[in-house]
């Protein structure tokens, strides 16, 4: 399971390879009631989160894994180069920490639940 969630942050986040998110996703995915299902909304968020922070880098701290879920303890870091959710371009960079748990099934991500940090949403 935590290799269906590393290939999540470093192949679809990291590298930027949308395609992966297909594999890895599982269609009913949803992470809001007004949310495309599925990996399109997981490229969606990608996409934007790299259109603000172009150099974007998700580092993993822990990975803990139970039954069908992982959690995951990350820091994001990247230099906030576009509208990032709202707030306007600093230029500077930028660090945001959370915490996600994911539920998988045959090896897709079926569900998550992220915790963002939101005092760490900080020029660094």
């Amino acid at each position: 399971m935590k290799d269906v969630i590393m290939r999540l942050y470093d192949e679809v986040l990291n590298q930027g390879r949308l395609d992966v998110a297909d594999e890895i996703i599982a269609a009913t995915l949803s992470t809001g009631p007004n949310d495309p299902p599925g990996p399109e909304r997981v490229k969606q968020i990608s996409t934007h989160i790299r259109s603000a922070l172009p150099d974007m880098h998700f580092d993993i701290q822990d990975m803990i894994a139970e039954d069908n879920r992982v959690a995951t303890r990350w820091t994001l870091r990247g230099t906030h180069a576009g509208p990032f959710f709202g707030v306007p371009p600093t230029n500077q960079p930028l660090e945001i920490r959370a915490c996600v748990i994911f539920e998988l099934k045959d090896n897709q991500i079926t569900n998550l639940w992220p915790i963002l940090d939101t005092s760490t949403l900080r020029p660094t």
